[in-house]
């Protein structure tokens, strides 16, 4: 069962409700940050800071869940299209309350395209220049409408958007949120992308067709949310 209308009003709710914390948590995780699942869930549920971890890392966290309560209330209206200003409003509801309170802690600007190059250690995959990242995202999104995409469109969004690597920080981050917006907004269960699968997960971004089938299994670690 991978789409979404075949579950029950009841069961949507609750696996929103557990992606939230599991998605912010591991998709987090990946990038390096140190909460735990239960440091993350106690953050976000009670507002439970945990007292040894940085501070800049839980606002990070925090506005991680923030944008992605975006990426659902949004995803739900068909006629709602991911354009550049989407990206950019997201990136920046991600990092805009530890820019704030922990400069130090965020890369900048936020809410921009990044203005250096950068490289991607061991990979040889070049990524977009500066002066050409807003020309390759609208070309991106020229390709794909938000509202018309399969699980083979999100996999070959998510590695294109990687190749563009847009963001000077958090493009990992902001292409997983824009991969369970296009599932949601497809009727199809978003891709719970795990810690402990990071090396899986980075060996398929530089090919569709293994993304395509690590993310249906990703799928099947987002039902199991909701059948334990």
């Amino acid at each position: 069962m991978y789409k979404l209308n075949e579950l029950t009003l009841k069961q949507r709710e609750e696996l929103f409700r557990q992606l939230r914390i599991s998605i912010t948590h591991h998709s987090n995780a990946l990038e390096g940050t140190t909460l735990s699942y239960g440091e993350t869930k106690e953050l976000l549920e009670y507002g439970h800071t945990a007292g040894h971890k940085p501070l800049g890392e839980q606002l990070v966290i925090l506005g991680f869940a923030k944008a992605y309560d975006v990426i659902v209330r949004e995803a739900t209206n068909p006629n709602n299209i991911i354009d550049s200003s989407f990206i950019k409003d997201i990136h920046s509801i991600m990092f805009e309350d530890a820019l704030k309170v922990a400069p130090e802690y965020v890369s900048k600007p936020i809410g921009a395209y990044r203005l250096d190059e950068r490289y991607i250690k061991g990979v040889e995959v070049k990524l977009s220049l500066p002066h050409m990242i807003s020309n390759d995202i609208e070309n991106l999104l020229f390709k794909f409408k938000s509202n018309s995409m399969n699980l083979e469109d999100i996999a070959e969004f998510h590695i294109l958007f990687e190749r563009i690597h847009p963001f000077a920080d958090g493009n990992g981050r902001v292409g997983r949120l824009l991969m369970a917006y296009q599932a949601i907004q497809n009727n199809i269960v978003p891709p719970l992308i795990e810690n402990d699968s990071r090396s899986e997960y980075l060996k398929t971004i530089n090919d569709k067709k293994e993304l395509y089938n690590f993310l249906q299994d990703s799928i099947v670690k987002s039902l199991k949310l909701i059948s334990t």
